[in-house]
C-alpha cells in the first residue's frame, strides 16, 4: 500500500523544476508535505487556501463557473499549481518559474484519485 509521501515524491520526481508537492485542506491546514525538511509550508497552505477561497467564491458568484478545480499563482521566483481532490482537501505543486507547468497538471491529475482513496 502506498502512502502520502508516496504521491508526493512521485509528483516531485516526475515535475520538472518541483521544489515541493503538498496536500492542504481547506481550513487551512497542512495535512502533508514532500520533502518534509527544509521550508514548512504550513504558513503557505494557510495563505494559499484563502486565495483558492476566494477565486473559488468569484468564479461561482461572478461567472456561475462552477467549484473550482485547478489553481496557479505565479511570482517573479515561483510558481505554485494547485488541484482540488475534493472539496475539502487540494494538492499543490510549488515549482521554479521555468518549472513545468503541464506535467505538474499530469501528474497531480493521476495521483489525486488515489490521495482521496486514502481519505475514505
Amino acid at each position: 500500500m502506498q502512502d502520502l509521501d508516496d504521491f508526493l515524491t512521485y509528483v516531485v520526481s516526475n515535475v520538472d523544476g518541483a521544489l515541493f508537492a503538498a496536500i492542504g485542506s481547506v481550513d487551512g491546514l497542512l495535512v502533508d508535505q514532500y520533502p518534509k525538511q527544509g521550508n514548512d509550508l504550513s504558513a503557505f497552505t494557510a495563505e494559499l487556501t484563502n486565495v483558492l477561497g476566494n477565486v473559488g467564491r468569484l468564479n461561482q458568484a461572478g461567472f456561475d463557473g462552477g467549484p473550482l478545480q485547478e489553481a496557479m499563482v505565479t511570482a517573479e521566483r515561483l510558481m505554485s499549481y494547485a488541484r482540488m481532490i475534493n472539496d475539502e482537501l487540494f494538492l499543490f505543486v510549488v515549482m521554479n518559474p521555468s518549472g513545468n507547468l503541464g506535467k505538474a497538471r499530469l501528474y497531480s491529475e493521476q495521483v489525486a484519485p488515489q490521495i482521496l482513496e486514502m481519505f475514505t
